[in-house]
């Protein structure tokens, strides 16, 4: 059985490692290898620190036995049209921790969470053309949606497409 913890300030740096090793991994073929190779570890440590300090945002860590494997930002949608919503920012894992359950057990906890805090509806963006992304969405309740977001990551365009997971509230 895997271990929770809620991620704090103190983890930016292990979550910034996590994020850019699994980008190096997932993200081949999607965004410029010669990005991915130069994206350092650290990237997000500037980051991360506000993201855990909002009233928005939480990390929740997924531990395989005392290891950390892999961190989920989530929280109250970030996008205007989506105020209301639950929002999974990003999830990801060690490389080596990939395919073993551990990411779903993570993305269903912290959607556990956000159903306590009154959430039904949940919606996340991913890079479009990750299929492994997009059959892991869908295997767990995520449809594709029309809207995306075109942006440039080391000179290169790429697209999200956003996902949504609506719950029925009377079964719950």
């Amino acid at each position: 059985m895997s271990i929770f913890r809620a991620a704090t300030n103190d983890d930016a740096g292990l979550i910034s490692h996590i994020f850019a090793t699994s980008w190096r991994h997932a993200y081949k073929g999607l965004i410029s290898q010669d990005y991915l190779e130069r994206l350092p570890d650290d990237y997000w440590v500037p980051s991360l620190p506000a993201w855990l300090c909002s009233d928005e945002l939480n990390g929740l860590l997924i531990f395989d036995g005392k290891q950390p494997v892999g961190c989920c930002i989530y929280g109250r949608g970030r996008d205007e049209d989506h105020k209301e919503w639950g929002e999974i920012v990003s999830l990801y894992l060690l490389p080596d921790h990939m395919r073993k359950g551990l990411g779903g057990e993570l993305l269903e906890e912290c959607l556990r969470i956000m159903r306590e805090d009154g959430y039904h509806r949940f919606y996340l963006w991913a890079i479009e053309g990750n299929t492994t992304g997009e059959k892991f969405y869908a295997k767990h309740g995520f449809h594709p949606t029309t809207d995306f977001i075109d942006y440039s990551i080391g000179g290169e365009g790429v697209r999200d497409r956003r996902y949504v997971r609506v719950e029925d509230v009377r079964k719950n």
